[in-house]
């Protein structure tokens, strides 16, 4: 650092560091023919850091207060190697089983608050609130339980699941279900005769986990207890917030599809700063049904209403009261499907049956799909969808017809209906801002019709996302005058400044009545690791109320805990309390604050393997202070004592890469024996993971030309006695390469496909060589490259040669 500069007056045996200044003793600096030698003790005192060398692997381990500029690069690198993560193929890699239990006592997620609070008209009144999540299993199932109060304290929602699911497809033996629920489940989604809304029923399906049912429009829906919040972002681009109400659950419906990738993130705010993050990747296009493969869904649930009923279900809901669907759909080939759907729904107390059939068809970078519906009523219903990208623009256009049709599961009723959507860049400059724009004309037979359209632009600029909704709604009579249009225009931002994360909205109506409608404003600051401040403003123009909330967050390693108050303009204040923690049963129903119920977890264990058999033996020590990472996240908390972690908030059913930080090691000679395993996290459900951590050392070596120059910039690989590559490096501008932290064991170094191709040289480089305890650190010396050989090309009478 700049900071530390020294000045070493050998002559005068005088040294000047930052504003100190003293006498050389004797022996501190000493003449060699390579230059000066200090002695480290002296060093470490001028540059305020401490050294230890490692004489068993001739390496000097530096320590410091604060991180070196070298770390800080190496922190860099890490960040944008993140924006291109390294590509894994997970199946090769070991993978880390969890097996099922016939009981197993569940991971419980508490949400406690309490408040009192003092408004003139009704003087005090005392609210209490509980929100409990549940997840284990049971006679090798998985099960989950949300249960939740109202504000007096009484018990009003109970939701209970028992399921199983593999990615793999391994359920119900030929079958090859990925996913078999019973409980509190959701439906099946169709254009023409439903929609999704959970409730009780039981389902079974081999569709990919990740697959989605919708066109070009999805459904996304998951809990949400008392107190948090819920961001929506698609490709990066903030769509959407939604707020804890009485149904615990957020849902964020009829969310627009683009043609290609959609890389969908929910991100969930906890009252205590919590964190969790959804992540789902949605490709619309790509992601049809393979050639040859068929995907069912099965299943029957009564929308809207739980399998536990504590309370009436809220009246004026259009949800059918019953509903049976089966459907199956074939992949023709790459870029063909067809699918068909039947269904009974019990729409009030009429039972109709549905049969809809579906063709989906890629043409280029166009996707489209018809399909047609017949109810047992005589109805009829068609429907044609394009969805596509022409150059650097996303279009999407539907049309749907319908006859004396039950459409979506609602009353019957004859209707057209037409939308056109567009989604394009508009280019300010360098910047990019996504702006959409589509309009829905309804057209119904009695001569009513309602018009609808909506423009959004969206913004992401340095660590803030805007957007702004102007939309615009009026329907038109057949009898006497149309009422005006309505436009409204709503704002919605989130980012930060500084360490001060914002979010905010909007609400204006701008027609018929131009008006002021709501305003939010929250900043959320970490004052510390285990410390946080929240501050809330509000003002709801129709009640002319403004209201200011201050919250401040203590998370304790085994909970969290919010202290609130609250002042309105109307004389109402209010003070609270929430507190949130998990209870762990496989640590003895021990306190946590992390969440374990509604999420994945792994318990690791890292210990040093003395003998190297790969198994933690009585009397091996385990490792304090190793930080374990879970993908491109690393766990916030080192290995305790026990050489233990626990590692919670991971996605249920998505595959990760668990790992050691090898810095993060106190003997820079340990490696683990196996780098990276993997793991396919359950809700409730700890995997437990070992790493063994073995004696490593250094594989040096340097690649020459003929001739003996240096041969810069080739990328070598480092390959096993299993001929898996564990290694990579680049060789230097004098040829010289070096692996370091190397498990003991016979090696052999290669050049990368890619590299001997670019410079037409041979990959394999015949060289082995082995690390051991007696040989940390292994010098191969030189390697000279080989030409590939190449037959050149013979002219009129002249013999071919080979170069």
């Amino acid at each position: 650092s700049e900071k530390h500069r020294i000045a070493i007056d050998y002559g005068g045996g005088t040294v000047a560091f930052a504003d100190q200044s003293e006498q050389l003793a004797p022996g501190t600096v000493r003449e060699t023919p390579d230059g000066w030698c200090v002695q480290t003790k002296a060093l470490a005192r001028w540059f305020g850091i401490g050294i230890r060398p490692l004489t068993a692997g001739s390496a000097l381990l530096l320590q410091s207060d604060s991180k070196l500029p070298v770390e800080l690069a190496v922190e860099r690198s890490r960040r944008a190697a993140q924006i291109h993560p390294a590509r894994f193929d997970l199946s090769a890699l070991p993978q880390v089983r969890i097996p099922y239990a016939m009981f197993r006592a569940p991971a419980l997620d508490v949400v406690v608050s309490a408040g009192v609070t003092y408004r003139a008209r009704d003087g005090v009144r005392v609210d209490r609130q509980t929100s409990l999540y549940a997840a284990g299993e049971i006679a090798r199932l998985s099960y989950d339980a949300q249960l939740s109060t109202n504000a007096k304290g009484v018990p009003n929602l109970l939701r209970v699941r028992a399921y199983r699911s593999d990615p793999d497809g391994r359920l119900l033996g030929p079958l090859h279900a990925t996913h078999v629920a019973g409980g509190d489940v959701e439906g099946f989604d169709s254009l023409l005769t439903g929609a999704v809304a959970a409730g009780r029923g039981a389902l079974v399906t081999n569709r990919p986990l990740t697959a989605r049912a919708a066109f070009d429009r999805t459904r996304f829906e998951g809990d949400l207890p008392s107190g948090w919040e819920a961001e929506l972002y698609r490709n990066g681009e903030l769509l959407g917030f939604a707020k804890s109400d009485s149904s615990q659950r957020y849902v964020f419906d009829n969310i627009q599809l683009l043609y290609g990738d959609n890389r969908i993130k929910i991100v969930l705010y906890g009252p205590q700063g919590q964190v969790r993050t959804r992540e789902e990747s949605v490709n619309v296009g790509q992601n049809n049904v393979p050639a040859g493969k068929t995907w069912y869904w099965v299943g029957a649930n009564q929308p809207g209403r739980d399998l536990v009923s504590l309370e009436k279900p809220p009246d004026g809901r259009q949800l059918p009261k019953a509903q049976a669907t089966v459907s199956v759909e074939h992949g023709i080939d790459d870029r063909t499907s067809v699918g068909v759907l039947a269904r009974e729904l019990l729409i009030d107390d009429e039972r109709v049956t549905f049969v809809e059939g579906t063709v989906r068809r890629s043409i280029g970078s166009i996707l489209v799909e018809m399909g047609a519906a017949r109810e047992s009523g005589g109805g009829t219903a068609a429907h044609a969808q394009l969805l596509g990208r022409i150059g650097g623009v996303n279009i999407a256009a539907e049309a749907l017809v319908a006859n004396d049709f039950h459409l979506r599961g609602a009353d019957r009723q004859s209707v057209r209906e037409y939308r056109a959507g567009v989604d394009a860049p508009i280019r300010l400059g360098r910047t990019l801002i996504p702006a959409h724009a589509d309009v829905h004309l309804v057209d119904h037979r009695d001569g009513t019709r309602q018009l609808e359209g909506t423009g959004r632009i969206a913004v992401n600029f340095d660590r803030f996302n805007l957007a702004t909704d102007v939309r615009y709604r009026r329907n038109f009579v057949r009898d006497g005058p149309s009422p005006p249009g309505e436009v409204r225009a709503d704002l919605i931002g989130s980012g930060h400044v500084g360490h001060v994360r914002l979010r905010g909205s909007a609400g204006f109506d701008l027609s018929p009545i131009a008006r002021f409608s709501v305003a939010e404003l929250s900043a959320y600051w970490s004052r510390s690791e285990n410390v946080d401040w929240e501050a809330d403003l509000a003002y709801e123009a129709e009640a002319n109320r403004a209201r200011g909330r201050l919250t401040h967050v203590s998370r304790l390693n085994r909970m969290a805990i919010a202290l609130s108050a609250e002042a309105a303009t109307d004389g109402a204040v209010a003070v609270g309390v929430n507190l949130s923690f998990s209870l762990d049963p496989t640590r003895g129903l021990a306190l946590s604050r992390r969440p374990l119920a509604q999420s994945g977890s792994i318990h690791a264990t890292v210990y040093r393997d003395f003998n190297d058999n790969g198994v933690r033996d009585p009397g091996e020590p385990l490792e304090k202070g190793a930080l374990v990472t879970t993908g491109s996240v690393q766990s916030l908390q080192p290995t305790d004592a026990k050489g233990a972690v626990t590692v919670g908030g991971l996605t249920a059913f998505n595959p990760v890469a668990v790992s050691i930080d090898q810095t993060s090691l106190s003997d820079p000679m340990l490696t683990p024996r196996t780098a990276l395993q993997v793991v396919v996290p359950r809700p409730g459900v700890p995997a437990e993971v070992e790493f063994g951590l073995v004696g490593g050392g250094d594989i040096e070596g340097a690649v020459i030309k003929s001739g003996g120059l240096g041969f810069e910039g080739l990328d070598l690989q480092l390959i096993d006695a299993t001929g898996k590559v564990i290694g990579a490096a680049r060789s230097d501008f004098d040829g010289f390469f070096l692996f370091e932290r190397v498990a003991y064991g016979q090696y052999r170094v290669r050049v990368s496909e890619a590299s001997a191709s670019a410079a037409r040289i041979e990959a394999e480089l015949g060289t082995t060589v082995a690390v051991s305890a007696t040989h940390s650190v292994a010098r191969i010396g030189t390697i000279q490259v080989r030409p590939i050989a190449a037959v050149a090309s013979a002219g009129p009478g002249r013999p071919s040669a080979l170069k």
